[in-house]
C-alpha cells in the first residue's frame, strides 16, 4: 500500500514547499516498468551480440551489467530524477531540500542500490522505506534524496502553457474578486501560506530559483482555482490568488 505521506520541505532560500512522498506501491510499479524496459533493451541488443560467439557472450555480460547499473543512474541524473517507470507513475527523485538531483546523487543511489535489493525483491529497501520518516531507502539516505509525487509531463506542460499564455500582454491592475468572479475557496491555508511566503521573499531569490518556485506553487494552485485570470505568468497567478484570499 502506498503511504502518500505529506511532507513540508524548506528550500535553501527559506521557502516551504509541501510534497507528497512516494510509497512502496508507486515505487514498486515504477521498478517493474523499468526492469521490463531494460530487459527488452538487453534482449534486442543481446541477440545481435550473440552472433559473435564467445566474444559476443562476453559483450552480452558486460552490456547486462552496464544496463542494470547505468539505466537508472543516467535517467535520474539527466531526466529530472525520473526513469521511464517513475515518469509513468508520476514520481521523481529530488534532494531533501526539493531541488533537482544531479549526477552525484544519482550515482550514489545507483551504487547503494544492490544493498537495497538484498536478499532479494528489494527487501532491505522496502524495510528502510517503511521505517524512515521520509520513506527513504538506503540509497536515498546516502544521497540525501527523497522520492515524491509530481504532475505528469503532459499536465506540467499544460499548466506551463496556461501560465505563460499571456506573457508579453499589457496587464490590467488586479481587480476585486467580486467583480471578476474569482473562486479561491478551495485554496487551503497551507497553500496560501506557502504563496504568501514566496511573495514576501521572492526578491531575495536567484532568478532561476525564483522562476522554478513560482511555477511549482502556481502548478499547485491551478487545479483548485476558478475564474482567476492566468495571463502574466506564474507570479501573477500567485499574486491574484493571495489578493483574492486576503479580501475574504
Amino acid at each position: 500500500m502506498d503511504r502518500n505521506d505529506r511532507l513540508t520541505l524548506r528550500t535553501a532560500e527559506g521557502i516551504e514547499l509541501d510534497v507528497t512522498l512516494a510509497g512502496i506501491g508507486s515505487r514498486g510499479v515504477a521498478a517493474v516498468i523499468d526492469a521490463a524496459l531494460a530487459a527488452v533493451l538487453l534482449l534486442i541488443v543481446g541477440q545481435a551480440l550473440m552472433t559473435f560467439g564467445d566474444m559476443g557472450a562476453a559483450g552480452f555480460a558486460l552490456l547486462a551489467f552496464m544496463i542494470s547499473v547505468g539505466y537508472p543512474i543516467l535517467f535520474e541524473a539527466f531526466a529530472s530524477g525520473r526513469t521511464p517507470g517513475k515518469a509513468a507513475m508520476g514520481i521523481a527523485v529530488v534532494t531533501v531540500d526539493a531541488t533537482p538531483i544531479g549526477f552525484v546523487e544519482a550515482l550514489i543511489r545507483g551504487v547503494v542500490r544492490p544493498i537495497d535489493m538484498l536478499p532479494g525483491l528489494y527487501l532491505v529497501g522496502i524495510v528502510s522505506v517503511l521505517a524512515t520518516p521520509r520513506a527513504q531507502r538506503l540509497g536515498d539516505l546516502a544521497a540525501s534524496t527523497i522520492v515524491v509525487h509530481r504532475a505528469t509531463e503532459r499536465s506540467r506542460r499544460r499548466n506551463e502553457d496556461r501560465l505563460h499564455a499571456g506573457r508579453g500582454m499589457v496587464l490590467e491592475p488586479v481587480r476585486s474578486p467580486e467583480i471578476v468572479g474569482w473562486d479561491v475557496t478551495a485554496v487551503d491555508s497551507e497553500l496560501i501560506a506557502m504563496s504568501r511566503a514566496f511573495l514576501e521573499r521572492r526578491d531575495q531569490l536567484e532568478p532561476r530559483h525564483r522562476q522554478e518556485l513560482a511555477t511549482t506553487i502556481a502548478s499547485q494552485l491551478l487545479p483548485v482555482i476558478a475564474g482567476v485570470p492566468l495571463d502574466g505568468g506564474a507570479e501573477r497567478v500567485i499574486e491574484r490568488v493571495v489578493a483574492a484570499k486576503s479580501s475574504r
